[in-house]
């Protein structure tokens, strides 16, 4: 018989869910307290962190519910939501949220809900590329540096630049210090005075 768990994410001062507990039997749901998960912490926590939630996710079996009171116990955004409703429903559970009513989250079709969900997490990604391509042309206009700093010291990139003249593999240069290929052969690119260096093991 399916079963219908709650999660509560409560202040973290607050060890006892009772006004969550409250709020729950308002909406008309009769709560077995050998079926609540909770949770104490702080709202932009994300879901992969929410020991509770984790849990829960692991102990419910298709066909049951999990019924929460705010689109926030879902996870730490719109895309954090997103990710646990699509592995409930993947899984086959249920998910009620107080919140919007009696619709069920991770059933099909997606409700508007959801719908709404994934074209706020659209707009933040355009918002995000779109800021990141207007800082870029102006660093670029201004002259500044652009890109990721460099990972290595001057000293290191020098280090570098002999190893490499002394023949020996960016694999092994990159073990000796503690970086990426990629970070070694950005510095072989940059540099001409060095000559090439034999390939190695690239």
């Amino acid at each position: 018989m399916p079963q219908t768990y709650f999660y509560i994410n409560g202040p973290a001062d607050r060890r006892f869910p009772e006004q969550e507990l409250i709020r729950l039997d308002r909406a008309g749901y009769t709560v077995a307290l050998g079926r609540v998960a909770v949770d104490n912490v702080r709202p932009f926590v994300g879901t992969a962190e929410r020991t509770a939630l984790n849990g829960l996710l692991r102990r419910v079996a298709p066909g049951d519910e999990i019924v929460v009171l705010d689109l926030s116990c879902l996870g730490s955004g719109a895309r954090d939501v997103l990710s646990t409703l699509q592995k409930c429903r993947k899984e086959m559970i249920a998910v009620r949220c107080v919140e919007f009513g009696n619709v069920d989250l991770a059933g099909r079709p997606k409700p508007q809900a959801v719908k709404m969900l994934k074209a706020v997490v659209r707009l933040e990604a355009e918002t995000r590329s779109a800021r990141s391509s207007t800082s870029l042309k102006l660093a670029q206009e201004s002259g500044r540096p652009t890109g990721r700093p460099g990972s290595l010291s001057p000293q290191d990139r020098e280090d570098v630049i002999d190893l490499l003249a002394k023949g020996v593999s960016i694999s092994e240069i990159a073990r000796r210090l503690e970086t990426s290929r990629q970070t070694i052969m950005r510095i072989r690119e940059s540099t001409v005075a060095s000559g090439p260096a034999e390939p190695g093991d690239i």
